[in-house]
């Protein structure tokens, strides 16, 4: 037999949110602050070669900047996007409820147009590069 009341009181819909955007501030602050921790570390040693060989600094740096090139592929972001805003929509067909299934779809057309968009972009991206390297 299950207990229908512990006493303990369930979380409002507002305590819910501010649960999730707190969270989520915290994991993007760690992730920024991991990234200026890289960004310190790359200085120093770009710094540290210029003060031993200003000379043999180019070529690091050139390899630097062609591996940032990399960081920009924007294909997984896109498609996770995409993912999650038909995710939302499929959630919201299933639920059956007609005020549910006109929220869920005005909430997933956010990541459904930056993800298209990001697609978009990439493609246009990849075909500049395939003409320029095919003049």
């Amino acid at each position: 037999m299950q207990p229908t009341d512990l006493g303990v009181d369930q979380p409002t819909l507002a305590q819910t949110v501010l649960l999730v955007a707190v969270f989520s501030a915290v994991v993007l602050g760690f992730i920024n602050v991991v990234r200026l921790i890289g960004s310190v570390m790359l200085h120093r040693t770009l710094r540290r070669a210029l003060d031993r060989d200003p000379a043999s600094a180019g070529p690091l740096i050139e390899r630097l900047a062609g591996s940032g090139e990399a960081k920009s592929d924007d294909g997984r972001l896109s498609t996770i996007l995409v993912a999650i805003g038909i995710a939302m929509i499929a959630a919201s067909v299933i639920i059956g409820d007609p005020r549910w299934i006109h929220e869920g779809v005005a909430a997933a057309l956010f990541p459904l147009i930056v993800g298209t968009a990001l697609w978009l972009r990439l493609f246009v991206q990849r075909r500049k590069g395939a003409r320029d390297s095919g003049e």
